[in-house]
């Protein structure tokens, strides 16, 4: 599974970014939360072709969440 699978998975869960770090040697980090369980989730990418994919996938939640006024995940 690649990182972007288990951002994906991770959102399937309940999760959603709620912080991204980004450092051109560690890449980038991302905090998740689950609110309903309050639950925390870090996850680490290198790979600057995955940072691009996530950070696609990321806007792409965005911009459902201000079409649609909430936060909704449909994958």
């Amino acid at each position: 599974m690649n990182q972007l699978d288990e951002l994906q998975q991770k959102y399937k869960e309940g999760y959603r970014c709620i912080y991204t770090e980004k450092d051109d040697q560690e890449g980038m980090t991302m905090h998740l939360k689950n609110f309903r369980e309050e639950k925390i989730h870090t996850m680490q990418v290198k790979s600057d072709m995955e940072i691009g994919q996530i950070e696609d996938f990321l806007d792409q939640m965005n911009q459902i969440k201000k079409a649609k006024g909430h936060d909704c995940h449909d994958l």
